[in-house]
């Protein structure tokens, strides 16, 4: 496992960023809530990243998240692992809990994926604004721990 040296994130007109990188965009398409799913809300939305883009640290309040690129490339880290890339027909998961270290756009082109989430209901019952928390929030007291 390589060592994962965390990069500056600072605040820049009232949003954390990776200093000198851009902030992905992330989109609800639509929301589901299965009957056979109790107290489950999927959610399924997009994320594009600019060339050269990234987004800080962070976990996703307990959500489980299948992701499918559409355009380009992708790099991603979870939990301390290797770095991966993904490309249109590959995936990525993360289980409840993950913590995603980096995140980033690579190469020349815009990446763009689907994201499938599914999360508790009560994780989102004042809106969405807790299935994402970036590490930096926590740290500055802006949002409680995710799980």
């Amino acid at each position: 496992m390589s060592e994962l040296k965390l990069p500056n994130v600072i605040k820049v007109d009232g949003v954390w960023q990776i200093e000198g990188k851009p902030r992905e965009d992330f989109k609800i398409l639509q929301t589901f809530h299965p009957s056979n799913l109790p107290g489950k809300t999927i959610v399924v939305g997009t994320v594009e990243m600019s060339p050269g883009s990234a987004t800080p640290s962070h976990r996703h309040g307990g959500a489980a998240i299948v992701a499918v690129p559409i355009e380009g490339t992708s790099l991603n880290q979870m939990n301390g692992n290797e770095p991966i890339t993904s490309s249109v027909g590959e995936f990525w998961y993360e289980a409840p809990g993950c913590h995603h270290q980096r995140s980033e756009c690579v190469g020349d082109r815009k990446a763009k994926f689907f994201v499938t989430m599914i999360v508790d209901d009560e994780v989102i019952k004042d809106g969405y604004g807790s299935v994402f928390v970036l590490d930096k929030e926590v740290e500055a007291g802006e949002k409680p721990p995710s799980k």
